[in-house]
């Protein structure tokens, strides 16, 4: 199928995966582009892919023989930066969910999912979204609450402005960009507007890297 969406999947279980490309056969707008059981394998399989046939959305677990998925996902993100990772794990503890943003994962799903909302998961990532599992969403939320400054903010400190910053909290949730708009009555060709010049502020070219960054120094 010519528009269908390109993923990748990184898992050992040879099980599991034979049973995710199983199901994920019966979805025509998915195309399994590539597939490894570890992350060195995986990293060379995309260097010697064609831009143009290399996947769009990986699936990576976390847990890997060699380098982690977590390793796996900060070489992706930084060697092929038009690949989105969405950490597919049964972990759901704090570390590892922060450490999967920090290395640029745009989404992160538990594998108790029914394969449904794992292809549903799929197509909000290519139209710009960040899926997480409710659970994971949840703790998402939790860290940013615990990092948050004790004191208000210096706007100076982002040089965003006011609707830029709520922007900014609406996209480290994962909402699309129509959502913000519906969230916040603007139309979307405002909020991708606004979300431009915050990349710009912020010095990056991705959601995954505007949620890193507003973390870090404590945007949201």
């Amino acid at each position: 199928m010519p528009n269908a969406i390109r993923i990748g999947i990184v898992e050992d279980q040879t099980k599991l995966l034979k049973r995710l490309l199983d199901h994920l056969r019966y979805f025509p707008d998915i195309d399994v582009a590539a597939t490894a059981q570890n992350g060195a394998a995986f990293v060379e399989r995309l260097a010697q892919m064609p831009a143009a046939q290399r996947p769009q959305i990986v699936l990576m677990d976390i847990e890997l023989p060699g380098i982690s998925g977590i390793e796996t996902t900060h070489i992706v993100t930084e060697r092929f930066p038009d690949v989105d990772v969405l950490m597919f794990t049964i972990f759901e503890d704090d570390d590892r969910i922060f450490d999967a943003i920090q290395a640029g994962a745009s989404g992160y799903l538990l594998k108790d999912e029914p394969i449904d909302t794992v292809v549903a998961a799929i197509r909000d990532m290519q139209a710009g979204g960040a899926p997480m599992s409710t659970v994971i969403a949840k703790k998402v939320l939790s860290l940013m609450r615990q990092a948050a400054p004790a004191k208000p903010r210096d706007p100076a400190e982002s040089d965003l402005t006011d609707r830029e910053a709520q922007i900014l909290k609406e996209l480290a949730t994962g909402k699309t960009t129509a959502a913000i708009g519906e969230a916040l009555f603007l139309s979307p060709l405002t909020v991708k507007s606004h979300i431009k010049n915050i990349y710009r502020k912020l010095h990056v070219s991705s959601r995954a890297e505007a949620t890193r960054v507003a973390m870090k120094r404590h945007l949201v």
